[in-house]
């Protein structure tokens, strides 16, 4: 900090003040409002068909990765196993999507207080699907079920974010609403995973191919 000369007389030191330091107190409230607005900017441009079309694409692609990796086992035909999971999977995980964003909404505004505006929600979180293309990884055997699960945390961190934007940052329950609609999501998921139907996206498929390898009867001898 650079100080006044003793020689000056004190009349002309008493208006002085030391520049705001950039990123002080002093800035910081006119920053976050601009980044807030740019972000308000970015989400009026997103259209809402574009969000939901984008999310379908990102569980088409955890389904895929699934369907890869079940490849791999060699049990079951792959041409009805893929055809399941398509057709069945992914409509049931885009519609638990949207029971998981509805749980979130109605748990944020009975904890919070706060009413959280569905539709630009919707195209926040749509857009927060964008992990999920990472579960095309899952064709490499050695990582798959690390990618699966990769793919699904990261989903949940970026919906995550994107409640919190949608509902403010300081509104209460905002992880209790989010892991609450995530739950409904993974437990419905490993139920279509469980018996006879490997019908479940992603990583769930695991648990698929335990189940055909157990009712077959096979064991591993090391």
């Amino acid at each position: 900090m650079r100080y006044p000369s003793p020689n000056t007389s004190p009349d002309a030191r008493a208006p002085d003040r030391p520049a705001p330091v950039e990123g002080g107190r002093d800035d910081a409230t006119p920053a976050t409002h601009r980044r807030r607005r740019r972000i308000l900017d970015l989400d009026a441009m997103v259209p809402m068909p574009f969000a939901l079309v984008f999310a379908l694409a990102a569980m088409v692609a955890l389904a895929l990765g699934g369907w890869l990796w079940w490849l791999t086992s060699g049990l079951g035909d792959p041409r009805s196993t893929l055809t399941r999971t398509l057709t069945v999977g992914v409509p049931f995980s885009f519609a638990l999507w949207i029971a998981w964003l509805v749980t979130s909404i109605a748990v944020v505004q009975r904890l919070g207080r706060t009413l959280v505006p569905v539709d630009r929600l919707l195209r926040e979180a749509g857009l927060a699907c964008w992990p999920l293309f990472l579960a095309l990884g899952m064709a490499v055997p050695a990582i798959s079920f690390g990618v699966g699960v990769l793919a699904v945390g990261g989903w949940l961190a970026a919906t995550q974010a994107a409640l919190a934007r949608v509902a403010g940052r300081n509104s209460r329950g905002v992880l209790a609403a989010n892991l609450a609609g995530f739950a409904i999501w993974c437990v419905v998921m490993s139920l279509l995973a469980s018996g006879d139907h490997a019908i479940a996206p992603g990583p769930f498929v695991a648990e698929s191919i335990w189940e055909a390898v157990t009712s077959q009867g096979i064991v591993v001898v090391q």
